[in-house]
């Protein structure tokens, strides 16, 4: 299943593998510049729900920002929409 996922996201271009090791093979995954460009949306899920469906996402049901899930992670701006 997971070797699956993980062809499916390099055929549409958000992951490539780094061969670490030939024999036996050894692979780390990294992001593509496509890749990287989802993270701030993503960050906006996770943020979203955790705020808004605690209940779902956290056993003790407590909401939390997304400073407190990620501590060391950057601070993303995203583009404000021309109006």
């Amino acid at each position: 299943m997971l070797t699956t996922r993980l062809k499916e996201l390099e055929k549409s271009g958000f992951i490539k593998p780094v061969v670490l090791q030939r024999n036996p093979r050894v692979v780390r995954w990294d992001l593509t510049e496509m890749g990287r460009d989802t993270v701030p949306i993503l960050m906006t899920f996770i943020s979203f729900g955790s705020k808004w469906y605690p209940g779902t996402v956290f056993d003790d049901g407590m909401a939390r920002t997304a400073r407190e899930l990620f501590p060391t992670a950057p601070t993303i701006k995203l583009p404000t929409p021309n109006r």
